[in-house]
C-alpha cells in the first residue's frame, strides 16, 4: 500500500475519534447541566400548608395570634365605632376544649387576650363575651377564627329579650322566673316560629341556663324547667311534643360576666336551635 492510502485511512480514523469524542462529552455535559431536567422532574404541590387568618387560635389554647392582614382587621373594625360606643367581643370555644384558669370558659380567655390587642380605644369601652360553638372537622389540629365583634350604643344597657343568631335564638329571663320577660314581641316571635316549624317539620333543642346565683344543682334544674316553659308555649302553638327536646346547662356557659347586673341577665336564657329535617 501506498503512503497516500495510509494518510487518507489515518485520516478518517481521526475523525471518527474525534466525533465520538465530542457525542459522548456532550452527552454528558447535558447529562449534568440542568437544562434536561425541566421536564424530567414533575412539579410538587404544597398540600400541607397550614389555612391562617388575620386574627386565629389553636385548640386548647386561649393565645390569640397575629398575622398578615390583623392591623387591616383592627383598623376596620376601629372605624365602625358610633360615638362613644362600646365594643363587644365575644370568645368562641368548643365544649370539649379546657377551661383555663381564671376563667369560666376558654371563650372568655380567647376575648381577654383579644381585647389587650385592640388598641386605640379605652379598655372601659371593651366588653369580653363567650359563645359556645359547635366542634367541626379539622379544628383540633389547625388554626381557627375564634372571635366576633360587634358595636353597640353606650345608652344600650339590656340585652334583647329575644335574639336572633345565626345558628340559634336566644329568649332571656328574669331574675329567678320561669317566665319569659313579658313583651308582646316575644309571643309573636314564638307563635310565627310555630307556624314555621309545622311547616317545615323541623326539630327544635331548648337548652335552659342560668346566672351563678344558687348553687350548680338548684341551677341546673332551674334551666330545665326554663327550657320547659317555652316547649309548654311552642306546644300550646300546635308543636308536637315529640318534636322539642329540653336540657339544660345550668350555670356551666355563662355569656357574660356574672359580676354585673347585665351581665347575670344575659346569662339566664333558653337557646332555641332547630334542626333541619332529615
Amino acid at each position: 500500500m501506498t503512503a497516500f492510502p495510509k494518510i487518507l485511512i489515518m485520516l478518517a480514523l481521526w475523525l471518527l475519534y474525534t466525533f465520538l469524542v465530542w457525542r459522548g462529552c456532550s452527552d454528558e455535559l447535558c447529562t449534568n447541566c440542568g437544562a434536561g431536567t425541566v421536564t424530567d422532574v414533575p412539579p410538587t404541590t404544597d398540600t400541607s400548608a397550614v389555612r391562617r387568618y388575620p386574627l386565629d387560635f389553636k385548640w386548647s389554647d386561649p393565645t390569640a395570634y397575629t398575622n398578615v392582614g390583623f392591623d387591616s382587621l383592627r383598623q376596620s373594625i376601629l372605624a365602625k365605632s358610633p360615638e362613644n360606643g362600646i365594643l363587644e367581643i365575644t370568645g368562641l370555644y368548643y365544649e370539649a376544649e379546657p377551661k383555663p384558669a381564671g376563667f369560666a370558659n376558654m371563650g372568655f380567655a380567647r376575648a381577654e387576650k383579644v381585647k389587650a390587642l385592640m388598641t386605640g380605644i379605652p379598655a372601659d369601652r371593651i366588653q369580653t363575651r363567650a359563645r359556645l360553638i359547635d366542634e367541626t372537622a379539622g379544628v383540633r389540629t389547625g388554626y381557627f377564627e375564634g372571635a366576633l365583634f360587634d358595636w353597640r350604643e353606650a345608652k344600650q344597657t339590656t340585652a334583647r329579650t329575644v335574639e336572633e343568631l345565626a345558628d340559634r335564638i336566644i329568649i332571656r329571663f328574669p331574675f329567678g322566673s320561669l317566665e319569659k320577660e313579658y313583651e308582646p314581641a316575644v309571643d309573636e316571635y314564638l307563635t310565627k316560629l310555630a307556624t314555621r316549624v309545622k311547616e317545615t317539620g323541623e326539630t327544635i333543642t331548648l337548652t335552659g341556663h342560668t346566672d351563678n346565683v344558687g348553687n350548680d344543682a338548684g341551677n341546673l334544674s332551674f334551666g330545665k324547667r326554663r327550657a320547659e316553659a317555652i316547649k309548654a308555649i311552642l306546644v300550646r302553638n300546635g308543636i308536637k311534643a315529640d318534636q322539642i327536646s329540653t336540657d339544660s346547662k345550668g350555670e356551666s356557659q355563662p355569656v357574660a360576666t356574672n359580676d354585673t347586673d347585665q351581665g347575670r341577665h344575659e346569662n339566664r336564657r333558653v337557646e332555641v336551635r332547630l334542626v333541619k329535617k332529615q
